[in-house]
């Protein structure tokens, strides 16, 4: 009997497919968006639509979410008026058709096991009402990698965030379904606290990733490990490879192990993984010693008889994806072929892993991670 796949596998073409998520909770504010003409940011309104090619309507809601103090993430939902609606069955483990406009009428059913996947379309009118400025919500999504030539004729890389979800907080819980839900990090209910500068606040940033190895760079001087990797993602006739990039900063661990940043300088092109960390799009900060003015009186005074003051000032900025863990057992030599990550034409289909076990992760900490961290 043939081992299972770690990975979805398209069912007309046998592509692998890869999955993501994310889970923040945070405090909304709006996008900014520059003028090219004056150069003055305004705030983008949470809800617009717009017509696409076709001239078809389309909705749009996008917000920041921000995770901590000045990590601004931005979140996106559109979505369109479709010819059919697809409600599932557990039960049957399948999909109907149903006329759009019937979408909502359960009588077009074939049984009642069916229930309405909710489509963009109208999951965005709920949306538009609920958020609001300053609003504290958990938002759930997933990521898709892009990527574009820019000004200079570099390729630049990148993800957006694709809402799936979004829920009120309220007395540091989640309501769910007109229900309050704990909120849980690493394993652990926490009251989450709205409020940055409160010493009872804990971050709830964290993402989950199956991502293929392109190739790695060691910073020597930082002990930090930039991953480029490959995501792969549906296609009509083969899956398409997608470039990501990541970030592995240099920690030091439990005594006889390796550090995470050192265990990536060991993969290979075509190896497999299940990633997770945190987003980050953050000012860094430090505290400094506020000087004396030239003409102070006190400049002079015995450093026992006066107390420093510090202030909070930006010294940097932490951008991208950062991979804090990895799913112990999840690492698997040689899974991708070459033709699978490099936009071949041809797909071949190669589930099992290489008979190489060699493991850069068997000495590197294991993290327990949260089913409220899997996947919605």
């Amino acid at each position: 009997m043939a081992a299972k796949s770690p990975v979805k596998l398209n069912k007309k073409h046998g592509g692998k497919e890869f999955s993501n998520w994310f889970h923040f909770v945070g405090k909304v504010k709006p996008v900014k968006e520059q003028d090219k003409e004056s150069g003055n940011w305004t705030d983008v309104p949470y809800f617009r639509t717009e017509t696409d090619d076709n001239g078809k309507l389309k909705k749009i809601i996008e917000f920041v979410i921000e995770t901590a103090m000045s990590n601004d993430l931005k979140v996106k939902l559109s979505g369109k008026e479709m010819d059919y609606a697809y409600p599932y069955s557990s039960k049957h483990k399948k999909a109907a058709t149903v006329a759009w406009e019937d979408r909502h009428d359960k009588t077009s059913y074939p049984d009642d096991t069916y229930h309405l996947i909710e489509p963009e379309w109208d999951k965005i009118d709920k949306l538009k009402e609920l958020i609001v400025t300053d609003g504290w919500f958990e938002v759930k999504g997933k990521y898709t990698p892009y990527s574009f030539i820019g000004e200079n004729n570099n390729e630049i890389k990148g993800v957006s965030r694709t809402i799936n979800s979004v829920n009120s907080v309220i007395d540091g819980k989640v309501s769910e379904n007109g229900e309050l839900k704990s909120i849980k990090v690493n394993n652990e209910e926490i009251d989450y606290v709205c409020d940055f500068d409160s010493p009872d606040f804990v971050e709830v940033n964290n993402f989950g990733m199956q991502l293929g190895i392109l190739s790695t760079y060691e910073d020597y001087d930082a002990g930090n490990t930039k991953v480029n990797g490959v995501y792969l993602t549906y296609g009509l006739t083969r899956s398409e490879p997608k470039d990501v990039e990541l970030i592995v900063y240099n920690e030091e661990p439990e005594e006889g192990k390796k550090s995470l940043a050192e265990a990536f300088t060991s993969v290979e092109r075509g190896d497999f993984l299940e990633v997770t960390g945190q987003d980050n799009n953050r000012a860094t900060f430090t505290y400094v010693a506020v000087q004396a003015e030239p003409d102070d009186p006190f400049a002079d005074v015995d450093e026992t008889s006066k107390q420093t003051r510090y202030e909070k000032v930006t010294n940097g900025a932490k951008k991208g994806l950062e991979i804090k863990s990895y799913v112990d057992g999840s690492y698997l030599r040689k899974f991708l072929t070459e033709d699978e990550i490099t936009k071949s034409i041809n797909v071949i289909q190669n589930t099992n892993p290489s008979t190489n076990t060699y493991d850069p992760f068997s000495d590197v900490g294991v993290i327990n991670i949260s089913e409220d961290d899997l996947p919605f």
